[in-house]
């Protein structure tokens, strides 16, 4: 009985042994995970279950794998990266936190910077360039002959025609004193004579104040009919628009009838950067680009630069004269302004997503090693095609970062302590080390939330 029990202790002992060394050997063949005795294993930075004691790629996403101590602390080339001397402000992320914030970089140089000034521009009907034409008399307008805004309207074109009270009036004294004129013409008196000259004289210049035409007091005298209405013409060629009365509408004397511009020569008001005013002077010709006419283009000349600059958009207006064939410039039609200063240099110049404007600083993220990356401000000089010119704060040969520079930036604020003021470096009078809050870290999030 007791053979048979040691038998059967035996048995369980040798199954349940059997059992570990499978599932330490199944298991382990499965995740790809063994340890060597030095501590050494290669993981996947995108899929941390693949780990392996040899280098390799990821069976997944096929990444190379990279290396990773039992201390879980990352290492490049050999070299731990507690061994670098972490500054204010300065970030330190694992290859692994690079890869999941996308950080990609370049090396700075010297590319060739064109001058040529781009700005946004809006045409404006010229302020010398607004007419009025109204009623020199009062009465009520019979006719009009311009009939909508919009309407064209050139210099000696039919305007209106008005019924007026003193018109006929008038007409009527004027043809009474030339008569009186034409019976006096033998007269022996010349005193006589030169006062009913003097009359008809005072009578014609009372017309004329009316805006009534030599040709219209000519007719009047030749058929002696007096005219119940006149008509007055346009003294202003341009495009209607303000219509202020219909026909049939009693006006007073001096009323507006129509506002009326001049379109053949406009104003274009370009926005220009206050840091690019150096390039900007009176005088200057500019190609306008006119986008909804196939890429017309047009030239002008500035010739007036507003001595105040807009403090919300850091801008200063600048006039540009030109003429408009065919009215195809429309006022607040928007236009492209390119001002050609022929000033193109070799200057240092970066992706415009490489540099962050914080409104106080502008800043770049450079690689200080392989995996620290250390903010610092520059000074832009200019703009064109997507590229920034830096005229201080880099130099040749400095790795910035090009992509995930506003997740650098995060994380630097984060664990400087959630400060939403850029300091990189310590104020004086201030010996406190900065608060680190070492709960909150984006990329352990984003780790996590992968």
């Amino acid at each position: 009985m007791k053979k048979k029990i040691i038998i059967i202790l035996t048995l369980i002992i040798i199954v349940i042994g059997l059992s570990y060394v499978g599932y330490e050997y199944v298991y382990k063949s499965i995740t790809g995970t063994e340890t060597s005795s030095e501590g050494e294993l290669y993981i996947c930075p995108m899929h941390p279950q693949i780990q392996q004691d040899h280098p390799g790629v990821c069976p997944i996403c096929n990444m190379e794998l990279v290396l990773k101590n039992s201390g879980q602390t990352m290492k490049d080339d050999g070299q731990e990266q507690e061994d670098v001397n972490i500054e204010i402000g300065e970030i330190m992320l694992s290859p692994s936190e690079q890869v999941l914030a996308n950080v990609k970089t370049m090396k700075v140089n010297y590319q060739p910077f064109d001058f040529t000034l781009e700005a946004n521009g809006v045409v404006k009907a010229r302020d010398d360039a607004y007419r009025q034409i109204s009623s020199p008399v009062g009465g009520k307008i019979m006719r009009q002959f311009i009939r909508y805004e919009g309407q064209f309207v050139s210099k000696g074109q039919r305007a209106f025609e008005i019924y007026s009270p003193e018109l006929v009036a008038t007409q009527k004294e004027y043809l009474i004193a030339y008569d009186n004129l034409k019976n006096l013409k033998y007269t022996n008196y010349s005193r006589v004579y030169e006062g009913a000259e003097s009359i008809l004289d005072a009578t014609r210049e009372r017309l004329k104040l009316w805006f009534i035409t030599d040709s219209q007091i000519e007719h009047l005298e030749e058929t002696k009919s007096v005219r119940n209405s006149l008509t007055y013409y346009a003294d202003y060629s341009g495009v209607v628009i303000k219509k202020y009365v219909n026909e049939g509408s009693w006006v007073m004397e001096g009323a507006s009838l129509f506002d009326v511009v001049n379109l053949g020569s406009v104003w274009v008001i370009a926005n220009v950067y206050e840091y690019e005013m150096k390039d900007v002077r009176i005088g200057q010709n500019v190609t306008i680009k006119l986008s909804g006419y196939g890429d017309r283009n047009i030239t002008g000349r500035i010739d007036y630069i507003n001595p105040f600059i807009n403090p919300d958009t850091r801008t200063v207006e600048v006039r540009i004269t030109t003429s408009n064939p065919g009215l195809i410039m429309k006022p607040e039609m928007y236009v492209k302004v390119i001002i050609k200063t022929d000033h193109t240099s070799d200057y240092i110049v970066v992706p415009r997503n490489s540099v962050l404007r914080t409104g106080k600083d502008d800043l770049v993220y450079i690689r200080k090693s392989k995996n620290v990356f250390q903010p610092r401000s520059v000074t832009i000089g200019g703009e064109r095609e997507g590229n920034y010119l830096i005229t201080s704060g880099l130099e040749i040969g400095d790795e910035i970062v090009t992509s995930a520079g506003f997740l650098l930036d995060s994380e630097s604020q984060i664990r400087k302590g959630g400060s939403t003021q850029h300091v990189h470096e310590t104020q004086k009078g201030d010996d406190k080390e900065p608060k680190i809050n070492k709960d909150q870290d984006v990329f352990k999030d984003m780790e996590h939330k992968h």
